[in-house]
């Protein structure tokens, strides 16, 4: 995208200033593509979160076309339960805003930690949730392709608090027996189907099946070190509903993720079929005697890890040119002394100086977003070490558009 454009290149429409309706407020996150604010509005005092995508990151037509699809695919399912809302969408020289619903509960694994009390009758509550949004989708003739914990958020911290669907970035529109080709998603939930490309709707209800089973047992049912290793398990991987905690759970509930796990998507339950089983329905036999300890105690731990792992495994060539891999993989086998395919902490310290950054050892656990022992023995991967790269260097981008909106506001 030129930095020529004229304010209504992307939504084909003046739009007016989102700065003329709406006061922006603190920063609730930063993703690939834009970075998320509470804003409020002028005229009622009612907060929102405000999406903002900088143009100069749509960097082609396909880019541009994409947020225009979110933007109609959330009109479209505007005021279906359980899916945030969005207000209006605005476009100025710099910047494609959406204005959407405020959730401020928190994600929906966090909130399970948090809470401790858990039953298989939760885990059933939840997963009819899940899949009324995903029926909701695909009854309006719209495909998610990025189900995952961390795109349910609760409304607010309330115990019977709403659970809302907030990221609709990869979803699109599909009309009955149309099938795509490009491989997008999230490694521990993508469907085998999307990763041979040839795909439609019921990529989501596998998805969704990965949701229910780490909620049941606190892993991931297809789980690798690295990408090539998930996707390996994801295709050929033996769905393990034997091994603890499985003991404990109710048959019912494992023939549901048997049935929502069938690698042959003509084989697999739709929405409508889940929803109706006995294990999810309202009045269904999902007992309420709370599940063992330890999936807490696996679910707190793979959430953390996954928050971490996500940076990682979605680094692609679009992030980081070959060449700058290529270098990166060099620099990881020179302090990986010991070939252990794994460093320490304090190994990546010492690298990260290399790098002219005045971190310290909370930095580097900020930077990793992982908690880290006081002797700096933790080790983190290949991929691991390679997202650090990529944090730091979007953190010394937003510093340096700081120091740059500083500068404009003297």
């Amino acid at each position: 995208m030129s930095a020529g454009l004229q304010a209504e290149s992307v939504l084909k429409t003046k739009t007016g200033h989102l700065k003329e309706y709406y006061n922006l407020g603190s920063k609730l996150g930063h993703g690939q593509f834009g970075t998320t604010f509470v804003c409020t509005e002028k005229g009622t005092g009612e907060e929102y979160a405000c999406k903002s995508i900088p143009k100069r990151k749509l960097e082609n037509e396909e880019d541009v076309e994409d947020v225009r699809r979110e933007i109609e695919i959330m009109k479209h399912l505007l005021g279906q339960p359980n899916v945030i809302s969005i207000k209006g969408a605005y476009e100025d020289a710099v910047a494609v805003h959406m204005v959407m619903e405020l959730c401020r509960g928190g994600e929906l694994f966090d909130r399970i930690v948090e809470r401790g009390h858990y039953s298989e009758r939760k885990a059933a509550h939840l997963a009819k949730v899940i899949l009324g949004v995903v029926q909701t989708c695909h009854s309006l003739g719209v495909m998610h392709r990025d189900l995952k914990p961390e795109n349910f958020l609760f409304v607010d911290d309330q115990e019977d608090s709403p659970l809302k669907a907030i990221d609709f970035g990869l979803s699109m529109f599909v009309k009955p027996g149309e099938n795509f080709s490009d491989v997008v998603g999230s490694p521990y939930y993508i469907a085998p189907e999307i990763l041979n490309k040839d795909y439609g709707p019921e990529a989501d209800i596998w998805s969704a099946g990965v949701m229910i089973y780490v909620l049941l047992s606190g892993s991931a049912p297809f789980w690798g070190e690295t990408e090539e290793e998930i996707f390996n398990e994801v295709l050929e991987g033996e769905l393990d509903l034997s091994s603890d905690p499985w003991p404990q759970v109710s048959e019912s509930a494992k023939d549901l993720i048997r049935k929502m796990l069938e690698r042959d998507p003509k084989k697999r339950l739709t929405a409508q079929q889940v929803l109706g089983h006995p294990w999810i329905r309202d009045e269904g036999n999902a007992p309420d005697t709370p599940l063992d300890a330890t999936v807490l105690n696996r679910l707190k731990k793979f959430s953390e890890t996954d928050k971490l792992k996500k940076i990682a495994l979605q680094v692609t060539v679009e992030r980081l040119s070959e060449e700058k891999i290529r270098s990166l993989r060099e620099t990881f086998k020179i302090i990986d002394s010991e070939k252990s395919g794994k460093v320490t902490y304090k190994e990546l310290k010492s690298i990260l100086e290399r790098f002219d950054t005045n971190l310290d050892n909370s930095d580097i656990s900020g930077l990793m977003q992982m908690p880290m022992n006081e002797h700096l023995e933790d080790t983190v991967d290949y991929e691991e070490f390679i997202a650090a790269i990529v944090r730091l260097k979007e953190l010394q981008d937003e510093e340096a558009n700081d120091r740059l909106d500083s500068s404009t506001k003297v």
